[in-house]
């Protein structure tokens, strides 16, 4: 009966689906995609086009095969073996935390859905696999399935060697990994884990048989319907000789009309998760569970049903929402890239500071860990549906500034980043220096974080580098003279309008922060020193008809998306027809995939776009800009996961990809959804988790 039940929530979740996701064409899908390292995505409109992919493009191979009366077999994942006839795809859908295709076989007999669902809290590092079967035509039908995993998910070139082994106890356990293990001696963007164990789970043995070898014959040996090999013993060997692989065989039997289900688990232990400053910080849930990961893989069974109802409570919470916000393409955008943001998050225990830690990789335009103008654009998500990961991930940056580490930290303004992915170890002078950027960054968001959770208690060690801040804003405002921002693509900008409006309205959030812990005086000085600043904007910054790239520069223009801070914090430092001055300026700007960045070229931003798109209070305007994202992630010629850079005229991607800034396109819900302002999702880390002893989830 649960078999039939959980089937029946991945037939749910299709169905309820706002808007219609089946005209939606994903750029890339994301499959399993839980952390920088274990990011696998599908770049086709079928799954059975190209073979799954990490975000970069290298290849995280899987692979699935269907059986039909011990007659016929069909390909529905990956290219292999290439003689093999599809199964023939009907739909995709998106969510939040769930991905599902259907499929059914050419002559219409047997339907397979296949669901790969995330749980909601980032600190479970698996997805199951789910298999929903049934008969199409009325007969029963005999079905087995068969899906393997390449070699490639605990490896970061092929030249490695990975070894393979299996435990058989309650569970089938299949795991790979490198042979070699060194964890942190690879750091860097396109870089994956060399370190780690990829297991791959069979929960139930009466219907699943696991093997292991070289990928080719496995598959070989079950599409001729002859016995599988025994496991390989040639181990260990470089990933590319005769690629092993970890397969199980999936026995379902007689399947009719009525839906018969089943599922196997991905999980991945990294053992090592972040090097934050000489400190070897273990993911969050090996200090709940006692470095033991036979318990996580026991608690991934035991609670596969709860979890399989939160995923599917909280993806319909979340389209719903962002439905009733934005309309159906709203919910989609929204739904395509969930797990591209809270996919770049890792969060560790630190043993030396007594708590967990959360940390965010750039992703693509770089391998950094934590950049400040990366977790800036994304607040947005984490500002509506979970403040305390936003102040989570800001707190290893503030330790670090406040000289907590073993690095002297010796600027008068804000870190722009900890170190290389995954390792935090980077020297002051060694930063991509943005002072202004990074500074009104930090405290925009600290402002923003105190107002959601009302409270500010987290801050108190950290109000004399604050001060720093506030006064190095202060100082250089209101002109920041020739200095980066964070599109730094475009190379320095002196007098840039953009990133002033930025500082101003980062001493405006410093004296929000003052006034939440009672210090009136004081703030309302730093909030008379914003509003001079702010009057020199006004009139420094104005052109004909809208504010200009650079005070120097007039008949220039650029999207002041910075301004939407005052939105967020209520602040009243600029007249409210600022804004709109902008964004009926920005209408007539308008390419076919949105609003160019600036007067300088017609690339653009997506969520900067996003940002200048909820200046308007007409809702129509909104949804005008907003549908060209849409139009951009469903037409762009360019197949990766969602990029956030692209030319605005023709859809084509100048660079970046699954970079979490995607949570920028939040602001929309952040604004004008404020009743969900402290409930997060349905999820684990707003309840207690599982029984364990709670350290991961915070409050």
């Amino acid at each position: 009966m649960k078999r039939v039940l959980f089937a029946l929530l991945i037939i749910l979740a299709v169905t309820k689906a706002n808007g219609d996701p089946g005209d939606f064409r994903p750029p890339a899908v994301p499959l399993i995609v839980f952390s920088p390292h274990i990011s696998v995505w599908s770049f086709s409109d079928n799954l059975t086009d190209s073979d799954t992919v990490h975000w970069s493009g290298s290849p995280l191979d899987f692979h699935g095969l269907i059986d039909i009366d011990n007659t016929q077999v069909y390909r529905f994942l990956g290219t292999l073996p290439s003689n093999v006839p599809r199964l023939i795809q009907k739909k995709v859908v998106v969510q939040p935390w769930r991905t599902i295709y259907t499929f059914s076989t050419p002559d219409n007999t047997v339907e397979l859905v296949l669901a790969f669902s995330q749980p909601t809290a980032i600190e479970d590092p698996y997805t199951y696999i789910t298999f929903n079967v049934r008969a199409l035509d009325g007969k029963a039908h005999n079905v087995r399935l068969y899906f393997d995993e390449g070699p490639m998910l605990g490896l970061n070139d092929k030249n490695e060697k990975v070894f393979w082994s299996r435990t058989d106890d309650n569970v089938t356990v299949l795991t790979m990994n490198a042979y070699n293990q060194i964890p942190f001696s690879i750091r860097g963007d396109a870089t994956r884990n060399n370190w780690g164990y990829a297991h791959l789970i069979g929960p139930n043995k009466t219907v699943t048989n696991g093997y292991q070898g070289f990928g080719d014959n496995l598959r070989q040996a079950f599409v001729n319907h002859q016995a599988m090999p025994s496991d390989d013993t040639r181990k260990p060997r470089p990933a590319h000789d005769q690629s092993p692989s970890s397969a199980f065989i999936i026995n379902l039997d007689q399947v009719t009309s009525q839906t018969i289900s089943s599922y196997l688990i991905f999980l991945f232990d990294d053992v090592y998760s972040m090097l934050y400053f000489e400190e070897w910080q273990p993911p969050c849930w090996r200090t709940e569970l006692n470095n033991d990961p036979k318990q996580l893989i026991q608690e991934a069974i035991s609670y596969y049903e709860s979890n399989m109802a939160d995923i599917t409570d909280s993806n319909e919470l979340l389209i719903t929402l962002l439905t009733n916000i934005g309309g159906s393409q709203y919910s989609l955008l929204g739904s395509l890239v969930t797990r591209q943001i809270t996919g770049a998050l890792t969060r560790t225990w630190s043993d030396k500071q007594n708590r967990s830690a959360l940390y965010m990789k750039e992703i693509s335009s770089d391998g950094d860990v934590s950049t400040v103008d990366v977790i800036y654009p994304s607040s947005p998500y984490f500002l509506w549906l979970h403040p305390e990961m936003l102040r989570d991930v800001l707190i290893p940056v503030l330790a670090y500034a406040n000289n907590e580490t073993d690095i002297h930290y010796n600027l008068a303004w804000a870190p722009h980043h900890l170190g290389t992915w995954s390792v935090c170890d980077i020297l002051p002078d060694e930063q991509e220096q943005m002072p202004m950027e990074e500074s009104a960054n930090m405290l925009l968001m600290l402002a923003g974080i105190v107002q959601k959770l009302n409270k500010a208690d987290f801050l108190q060690p950290y109000w004399d580098v604050m001060e720093v801040w506030a006064q190095y804003l202060n100082s250089t405002l209101p002109d920041p003279g020739n200095q980066l921002c964070t599109d730094d693509f475009e190379g320095p900008s002196p007098h840039n309008c953009n990133l002033a409006l930025k500082g101003i309205l980062g001493l405006g959030a410093y004296a929000i922060l003052l006034n939440s812990t009672g210090q009136a005086q004081r703030a309302t000085t730093y909030m008379n020193q914003a509003q001079d600043h702010a009057n020199y904007w006004l009139k420094a910054a104005r052109d004909d008809q809208n504010y200009r790239l650079q005070y120097d520069l007039p008949n220039t223009w650029s999207q002041k998306y910075n301004l939407i801070f005052q939105s967020i914090l209520s602040l009243n430092l600029f007249p409210t027809d600022t804004a709109k001055l902008e964004s009926n300026y920005y209408a007539s700007k308008m390419l076919d995939f949105g609003i160019p960045l600036d007067s300088r070229s017609k690339l653009t931003k997506a969520d900067w776009t996003s940002w200048v798109a909820s200046f308007s209070d007409d809702l129509k305007e909104k949804d005008v800009i907003f549908g060209k994202l849409y139009k951009f992630a469903n037409e762009s010629p360019d197949r990766m996961p969602l990029s956030d850079w692209y030319d605005a005229s023709n859809g084509h991607v100048l660079g970046f990809r699954a970079r979490p800034v995607m949570g920028g396109i939040f602001i929309r819900a952040l604004l004008e959804s404020p009743l969900v302002d402290n409930i997060y999702i349905k999820s684990k880390q707003s309840s207690k988790r599982h029984g364990r002893v709670n350290k991961c989830t915070t409050s």
